[in-house]
């Protein structure tokens, strides 16, 4: 089964979101797959803007939410239909993240699409996003698309990748899903490992040898991945730069002028992910193309399916 073979995207009616809309759709139509879309009417967040003790009656504001709901999904709609794709549509309530993680395990689906609005530092952590939650919790892949990314070319979607390789689990996962992309979606595929250098600290001369030591291993991380994507007979470049990992990434795929990233991530939560960071989710913030994100593999959904959760509202 194709990656594109059944995608959901999430649609809070913003243009992030349409632009979202707009790749899934398109990537539907490119692979004949299919396309659901969806809205979390999410009314927690008012629970805590009430005073305490007063008292709000919930009917109409959550009918206000639902009815701006069903809006922007007739909207989306409209776009997916744009794009010759007709697209299924769900209205859910519940909060975004953990309704998109249980919807694409209920919907058995093979990709998720998501808009990103970029944020960084302290505030990325103690605010959070819904991406950053779908990114940490889903085993299936997920496809970011930035606000205001730039334009997708007039030809397949994803035409020239950069992939990012290091020795680990979801760097192979990473590599093997683009392995079973259709040939015209990987006209140019380049692999790309980062030295890390830039953190080496000391003497020039321990300096050195720890950079060369990089190299190397890095070296023989690419020539392991090479050899898988020979014996799947496919033909790659590859480029090993210096550096931090995610900006070295990032300006190779500015300067290969590439469609798409795609990168490997542990889905580290908490405070260990905010001190030894998240290439992915680093890449996934400041990329001004869409980032395919790819865990490795899963034996179990990391999500819950509590069944507690109010059952989905289903709009054709």
């Amino acid at each position: 089964m194709s990656i594109f073979s059944r995608i959901l995207v999430g649609t809070d009616g913003s243009e992030a979101a349409d632009e979202a809309v707009d790749v899934a759709a398109r990537l539907a139509s490119e692979h004949d797959g299919e396309l659901i879309l969806c809205h979390f009417v999410n009314w927690m967040p008012m629970l805590d803007t009430t005073a305490v003790g007063s008292f709000v009656d919930p009917a109409p504001i959550m009918a206000d939410l639902r009815a701006r709901g069903a809006e922007y999904l007739d909207r989306a709609r409209l776009r997916a239909n744009a794009a010759g794709v007709v697209a299924q549509s769900r209205l859910v309530e519940g909060e975004p993240a953990p309704g998109i993680l249980d919807l694409a395990h209920d919907e058995g689906c093979t990709l998720i699409a998501v808009a990103t609005h970029a944020r960084s530092g302290f505030e990325h952590f103690f605010v959070g996003s819904t991406t950053e939650a779908v990114l940490r919790g889903s085993s299936i892949p997920v496809l970011t698309i930035r606000a205001g990314a730039k334009a997708l070319r007039s030809g397949r979607c994803f035409e020239r990748i950069v992939v990012g390789i290091d020795d680990s689990e979801p760097s192979d996962a990473a590599l093997a899903t683009v392995l079973d992309f259709p040939a015209e979606d990987r006209r140019h595929v380049l692999l790309c490992g980062v030295a890390g250098s830039a953190f080496v600290l000391g003497g020039h001369e321990y300096q050195q040898a720890v950079i060369d030591e990089f190299r190397e291993d890095i070296e023989r991380v690419i020539e392991k991945a090479l050899t898988t994507a020979g014996t799947n007979g496919r033909s790659f470049e590859v480029r090993i730069v210096d550096g931090r990992a995610a900006p070295a990434l990032i300006a190779t795929a500015e300067h290969e002028k590439a469609d798409l990233i795609v990168v490997g991530s542990h889905g580290r939560r908490g405070l260990r992910r905010l001190f030894i960071g998240s290439v992915a989710e680093s890449v996934v913030e400041s990329a001004p193309m869409p980032v395919l994100v790819v865990r490795g593999l899963q034996k179990v959904n990391a999500h819950s399916t509590d069944s507690s959760r109010p059952l989905a509202t289903t709009r054709s």
